[in-house]
């Protein structure tokens, strides 16, 4: 197992990229429509010419069970660990903070190990294809303006300019706080929920996408990457619109800002936050020079990969801003939101040096 997520790590570092060369069928000659103009048999064309199943559709509206149930992965279960990096590749190490080991056993948590975790996740994946016909970690279908459209299709209209990408692109906030986190001895520690609710609990999978994003944090660096996964903690069924990223983003800090006073013996300086949820009017929301960021595994619109909306939010915790909409407006960087729908893991200049700086503790 430790070989496979190896690789399965490698692949959502470095294979992300291969979104940015999204091949489609469509004739250079077709009138792109947008959805709400697309009549009734111009989807059903649009799904026969892509392969869209029923079950394709009814997963993307959140209509089959989830990948997890019938897991131990779906109750209260908390897995901790660390990103290293053993020669060329990238996985994750077991580690257990016996702290919050402590508190999780206390309050009826399981505590899995990271590898026994992905051993679970990576099975229940393989089963839910098996009698679906649908891989959670790369669904077929973006739901756009309320219409289920193939990947391939959104992906040729936000090439042709007629989807505005603000829309459901990403954002920042202003945080209170006058300084914004750093690595403490070297050390970053990531705390990763996703929300528990009926209405918010994500569908699809993302742990390890997040880890492949954390890791590549490690050049700014810190020696040490450790993370917290915690299930069925973070209930946002309080939040109203309940879509409204900023909103999803206070109510996370509401409700779990204690775990990282506990967690650092009152000071939290190097524990960010990122917290998931299925659906948001945005791909992510993070307090910039803060230490909390949303995540969604769909938007309401085009869908980012999942690494990088983790890539593009947790360096607003470290102070860098976004970088404009489209790429041609911007040099190849994961703050601008066309680059990071295309998938790269790259920053600019500029902002590496944002990021570096804030992550060292050297405040302007």
């Amino acid at each position: 197992m430790r070989g496979a997520l190896a690789v399965l790590l490698v692949f959502v570092m470095l294979g992300s990229l291969a979104s940015s060369a999204i091949a489609t069928n469509t004739n250079a000659n077709e009138k792109l429509k947008l959805p709400e103009e697309l009549t009734k048999e111009e989807l059903m064309q649009l799904y026969r010419k892509y392969n869209i199943t029923e079950n394709d559709i009814k997963f993307a509206k959140g209509e089959l069970p989830h990948y997890l149930e019938g897991t131990i992965l779906y109750g209260k279960v908390v897995t901790m660990g660390k990103v290293i990096k053993e020669g060329n590749k990238i996985t994750v190490q077991n580690w257990i903070d016996p702290k919050f080991y402590r508190w999780s056993i206390d309050n009826g948590y399981r505590v899995v190990n990271a590898t026994d975790y992905f051993e679970i996740e990576e099975k229940a994946r393989k089963e839910y294809i098996r009698k679906y016909g649908i891989d959670p970690m790369n669904p077929k279908v973006d739901i756009v303006n309320g219409v289920p459209l193939p990947k391939e299709y959104v992906a040729e209209l936000i090439k042709s300019g007629k989807l505005d990408m603000k829309l459901s692109g990403a954002g920042q906030l202003a945080s209170s706080s006058p300084e914004g986190p750093y690595a403490k001895y070297g050390k970053l520690y990531l705390w990763i929920y996703g929300a528990t609710d009926d209405g918010h609990k994500p569908l699809q999978p993302y742990l390890i996408e997040t880890l492949g994003a954390y890791f590549r944090f490690r050049q700014f660096g810190p020696s040490d990457l450790y993370y917290y996964h915690i299930s069925d903690y973070w209930d946002a069924s309080d939040v109203s619109p309940y879509d409204n990223s900023s909103k999803l983003l206070d109510d996370l800090k509401q409700d779990t800002d204690w775990v990282r006073y506990y967690h650092n013996d009152g000071d939290p300086v190097n524990d960010i936050v990122i917290g998931w949820v299925k659906y948001a009017d945005h791909n992510g929301m993070a307090y910039r020079n803060g230490s909390f960021s949303v995540a969604a595994t769909q938007a309401a619109g085009e869908d980012w990969p999942h690494d990088s909306i983790a890539q593009h939010e947790i360096p607003h915790n470290f102070n860098a801003p976004d970088r404009g909409t489209w790429w041609w407006e911007h040099p190849e960087c994961i703050m601008n939101y066309g680059w990071a729908y295309l998938g790269t893991d790259k920053w600019d200049t500029e902002d590496w040096w944002i990021v570096y700086g804030n992550i060292n503790g050297l405040w302007e």
